[in-house]
């Protein structure tokens, strides 16, 4: 059995976002109880994974099944989420660096807890078998892409986690045979560690700054012209503009159509031409049209025959 991309973004969502919260919840609580920067750093590099992860999946949720309405919603949230989580992380990451900064300019500074050396040695070994647990049952038959993917996502907290935990204990080796030198482990682990939040939140808000800033630009839009006026009933198209989304290209039209032509017969045009868009470009995820009556003297309009007119039409 061979994983698609989309349902290998499914299936780890759960189990990846509850580890990574654990993470949080257990690494945060006993670095902000022991007062351990270093593992208050590991800490917030665990939440912005979190985060990222319940963005990604407000990103996916959007558009697949749901009214347009809906979608948009979810689609608007996770793009706020996807930005706003990583500036939490990032200053957060820039606090914990400047305390760090300050702790080893400071006299001597005070060797790590042993709950925090506890803490971070269940937190790296929870991560570990987690990792090879995933590795081994629901990505044993990915696509090789998809493993790497995870791979990579795994190596960086792999290498933080690490990092953490050597600063922890050689800290605590350091006041153990009175080596004050070694007691500047801890705070540089945290200095290095909260680098790494910063960059990655960094790296995070400039790819959906960037990101956003692509899938907003305008597209050419001649060939949607072309084919819409290639529908009958379709007088003029008044107004068309499409812009690249997150689920495909939107397309924002108005057309005219003849003013004798009743509410149903507009209706029905402005269908056949959103599917005839939608099932000739693949790429077009979504079409609002406006229909309006002609307002040309010539041919269609005439203010006498219109009055005189009994069915529902458009100028009623």
């Amino acid at each position: 059995m061979t994983i698609t991309p989309q349902q290998a973004m499914k299936v780890p969502f759960w189990t990846e976002f509850i580890k990574n919260t654990v993470l949080t919840i257990l690494k945060g609580s006993v670095g902000f109880a022991s007062g351990n920067k270093a593992l208050l750093s590991d800490a917030l590099y665990s939440a912005g994974e979190a985060g990222s992860l319940f963005t990604h999946r407000f990103h996916k949720l959007g558009g697949t099944g749901l009214s347009e309405e809906y979608s948009k919603k979810m689609i608007r949230t996770g793009l706020f989420m996807a930005l706003i989580i990583p500036l939490l992380v990032l200053l957060g990451g820039l606090q914990l660096a400047i305390s760090a900064v300050r702790v080893m300019i400071s006299a001597e500074p005070e060797p790590p807890h042993m709950s925090a050396l506890i803490a971070a040695i269940i937190a790296f070994a929870i991560a570990e078998i987690w990792f090879q647990y995933e590795w081994r049952h629901t990505y044993k038959d990915a696509e090789r892409s998809i493993m790497n993917h995870y791979f990579e996502q795994h190596r960086y907290a792999f290498y933080t986690s690490l990092l953490v935990l050597i600063g922890i204990i050689v800290a605590m080796v350091g006041k153990t045979f009175d080596y004050s030198f070694l007691l500047y482990a801890d705070p540089v682990a945290a200095l290095v560690t909260s680098g790494l939040v910063i960059w990655r939140s960094y790296l995070l808000v400039a790819t959906q700054v960037t990101r956003q800033e692509e899938k907003d630009s305008p597209v050419d839009t001649y060939d949607y012209m072309e084919t819409v006026q290639r529908v009958h009933g379709i007088v003029t198209v008044e107004h068309i503009r499409a812009r690249a989304r997150e689920t495909g290209i939107n397309i924002d039209i108005t057309i005219t159509v003849n003013p004798r032509m009743s509410v149903a017969e507009a209706q029905e045009v402005a269908e056949r031409s959103k599917v005839l868009l939608m099932g000739r470009f693949e790429q077009v995820s979504g079409v609002q049209l406006k229909v309006v009556p002609y307002q040309s003297d010539y041919p269609y309009k005439s203010n006498c025959e219109l009055a005189e007119r009994e069915t529902n039409t458009l100028l009623q």
